[in-house]
């Protein structure tokens, strides 16, 4: 399990803590707190055949709008429902 928790923690100092000047606690909470849903929720993990671990299933039909996340640091694309 180390492997494990070494791994995120790799991702989020990359893919989130890197890319911002921390002034305080609050803001760190709040970018963890949005890196961890977007990492659960949105993100594809290759370790899993690109799938997201709560089986997101994409919509076949609708226009493709663009969600920001971190700021615009991240995004996700999905298919709104007419």
């Amino acid at each position: 399990m180390n492997s494990v928790a070494e791994r995120f923690i790799l991702s989020v100092r990359f893919e989130a803590l890197d890319n911002f000047i921390i002034t305080n606690q609050t803001q760190i909470k709040n970018i963890l707190k949005e890196y961890i849903s977007y990492y659960n929720y949105k993100r594809p993990h290759q370790g899993i055949e690109q799938n997201i671990p709560n089986k997101y299933l994409p919509m076949k039909n609708g226009k493709i709008t663009k969600l920001p996340i971190l700021s615009g640091l991240h995004h996700h694309y999905y298919r709104k429902v007419a």
